[in-house]
C-alpha cells in the first residue's frame, strides 16, 4: 500500500475514484461543503489531495491544508475517507508529518467524530476542544 500527494494537474484523471471514497466524509459537513467545493479547493491550492492506493486501486483519500495562525503554522487534515485505515494510517502520518515539516508547520490538527481519537492517540494527537453547532432556520430565532 502506498500513500502519495497528487499533483493538482492530475486530479481530473482520478477524481471519480477519489469522490467515491471521500463523499461520505464530506457529507458530514452538513450544508457547509460539497464534493465540488473540495475539488475547487484542490485546484485552487487550498487543499492538497493525498491518495492511498494498492496496485491501481484507490483505497482511501484525504486532504491537508496549511493554516497560518498569527503565532504559528499548522497542517490541517480536513477530509478523510475510504477503507483499511489500520493498514495505511502509519504510512500516511509519516508522509503528512514530513510534508508539515517541509512547510514549516509547528503542529497538525484534524477534525472529525469522537472515534477518531482512538485511531490518532498512538500518533500523539489529543482532543483540543469540542465544537458545537446550532442551525438558524430562515434567519429566524
Amino acid at each position: 500500500m502506498k500513500v502519495s500527494a497528487v499533483p493538482k494537474e492530475t486530479v481530473k484523471y482520478i477524481w471519480k475514484d477519489v469522490e467515491k471514497v471521500l463523499k461520505e466524509s464530506v457529507e458530514t459537513a452538513i450544508g457547509k461543503m460539497k464534493m465540488i467545493d473540495v475539488l475547487k479547493g484542490i485546484l485552487e491550492d487550498t487543499y492538497v489531495l493525498w491518495v492511498v492506493f494498492e496496485e491501481d486501486k484507490i483505497v482511501a483519500a484525504f486532504t491537508t491544508r496549511i493554516i497560518k495562525y498569527p503565532q504559528r503554522k499548522s497542517m490541517a487534515l480536513d477530509w478523510v475517507g475510504g477503507s483499511r485505515m489500520k493498514e495505511w494510517l502509519d504510512i500516511g502520518m509519516e508522509k503528512v508529518i514530513d510534508f508539515a515539516i517541509q512547510n514549516d508547520c509547528q503542529h497538525l490538527e484534524g477534525y472529525g467524530r469522537k472515534a477518531w481519537g482512538r485511531a490518532l492517540r498512538k500518533h500523539k494527537f489529543y482532543p483540543e476542544y469540542i465544537a458545537f453547532r446550532m442551525e438558524i432556520e430562515n434567519g429566524q430565532r
